[in-house]
């Protein structure tokens, strides 16, 4: 065989890697790593690390998850100050140049979507968990899910460019569905716009926004200070003075609270999945949505 044969054969091989090569993708939560398989399909390999049953909030940079980092092509972040408790020490321990900070294997959600709940002026703990850059509960806007897809399928046409357009194609027809989809989530939920909610936490205000209901007081104290029995006090006159009649939480809080709240006024308590894989049968970002809207209808007695 001569040295052209060779050559050729090599080329061919590493052409015939390519087409079937995929990315790796690392995301923070269930959520992205949902949308990031609805736009890159086969081409992508995604794995996230962090369960749709827990606080994304809260996590710690194991063995596993390092080495998931190490390996990965992207690294995709809700941002916001959401993982500002584990994602350094993470990095750091992964040693990966690919998926740091300003590199194109990274690439921070937050900065694609319209964030509520800003800060101005200094923060300090007294206030609570609070987050200054913004919210970062915004993949709970379906239409930021949109938002989301449409940079997440950039970022791989990128890095991916032979597959550039096989990504937008995947992308239009999310977003297709996705449209389709609100329509009938805001005609289902429609009664419940302007009606006063109690929050247990400040998950839900993309939520409210889209859908059109107000949160009015949150469970917690301050973000992320448990309810003591004065606070709980305070918001039974709340719920009782005006008239309002539903709670939502995430599953992972003490339902104690809700209960005591319930006893007390009636208010009905709606339990929301606040991310892909909450429940055992939420496997997509719209699963996420149909199940939202369906508990919203259970408390609400459309």
């Amino acid at each position: 065989m001569n040295n052209y044969n060779i050559s050729l054969g090599l080329l061919l091989l590493m052409v015939a890697l390519n087409g079937h090569a995929t990315l790796s993708v690392v995301t923070t939560t269930q959520d992205l790593a949902a949308l990031t398989e609805m736009v890159g399909g086969e081409r992508v390999k995604v794995q996230s690390l962090t369960q749709g049953t827990r606080d994304p909030h809260y996590a710690a940079a194991k063995p596993s998850m390092i080495r998931k980092v190490f390996r990965a092509d992207l690294l995709l972040v809700i941002g916001a100050d959401m993982e500002i408790g584990w994602l350094q020490p993470l990095l750091q321990s992964a040693r990966n140049a690919r998926v740091q900070p300003g590199n194109p294997g990274y690439l921070d959600l937050s900065n694609v979507v319209p964030l509520l709940g800003k800060i101005s002026g200094p923060v300090s703990r007294a206030m609570g968990d609070v987050h200054a850059k913004g919210n970062p509960h915004y993949w709970l806007d379906p239409r930021n899910g949109i938002r989301m897809a449409q940079a997440i399928a950039t970022r791989l046409g990128q890095l991916d460019p032979a597959h550039k357009e096989e990504y937008q194609q995947r992308l239009n027809a999310f977003a297709k569905a996705m449209d389709s989809k609100l329509q009938t989530w805001l005609t289902e939920l429609a009664y419940l716009e302007g009606k006063p909610f109690i929050a247990y936490h400040k998950s839900f205000i993309y939520l409210a926004d889209v859908f059109g209901f107000h949160i009015v007081d949150e469970v917690e104290p301050k973000p992320g200070i448990a309810p003591s029995a004065a606070s709980l006090n305070s918001l039974v006159m709340h719920i009782q003075n005006d008239d309002i009649g539903i709670l939502i939480m995430e599953p992972y809080y003490e339902r104690r609270s809700a209960r005591y709240l319930s006893e007390q006024t009636g208010i009905r308590v709606a339990v929301l999945p606040q991310s892909v894989g909450a429940q055992p049968d939420i496997n997509t970002y719209f699963d996420l949505f149909d199940a939202i809207v369906a508990a919203l209808n259970d408390a609400g007695e459309k």
